[in-house]
């Protein structure tokens, strides 16, 4: 559903168009049930959407094109889903401040730094879920989000 409403939302479509990234999708099959605010999820989802949006419409692309890559699967009790895209990458000193409150890659009026926080609020305190990422500069950048499973209580 983000994926969506990211082609169709308006302030996307001034900068870049959406339309033009190509999405793969890497679903399991039968995943279990994540008890979550899904209108808090979708936000996360569409903050680093948003973001890799941005930063691939950055990049030159010489032999492929913009993509993300949305993958979903078990991993012990929690259900993993990592948004990938082939985007510029970020740096070390990027890297370890890019939950932080207010912090910002981009130019002044394009953006307040509160994406992230927001979104790393959202997941850690809830969802008690993780959230991180993996990137190499110059190539891609990648999110993790564990999230608890949804445990089946028969009482």
């Amino acid at each position: 559903q983000t994926v969506s409403i990211a082609s169709n939302d308006y302030d996307l479509k001034k900068h870049y168009d959406f339309r033009k990234i190509k999405i793969l999708y890497e679903y399991e099959e039968n995943l279990p049930q994540v008890l979550c605010d899904s209108s808090k999820i979708q936000q996360v989802f569409m903050n680093i959407l948003k973001n890799g949006a941005q930063a691939m419409s950055e990049k030159e692309y010489k032999d492929n094109t913009p993509c993300f890559i949305l993958r979903v699967y078990p991993k012990n009790e929690e259900v993993i889903i990592e948004i990938e895209d082939n985007g510029p990458g970020l740096d070390e000193t990027i890297q370890k401040r890019i939950f932080e409150p207010f912090f910002t890659t981009k130019s002044v009026g394009k953006g307040t730094g509160l994406g992230l926080s927001v979104s790393y609020f959202i997941i850690k305190e809830n969802h008690e879920g993780e959230i991180s990422l993996k990137t190499e500069p110059g190539r891609w950048t990648k999110f993790i989000i564990s999230l608890p499973i949804k445990q089946n209580n028969n009482n």
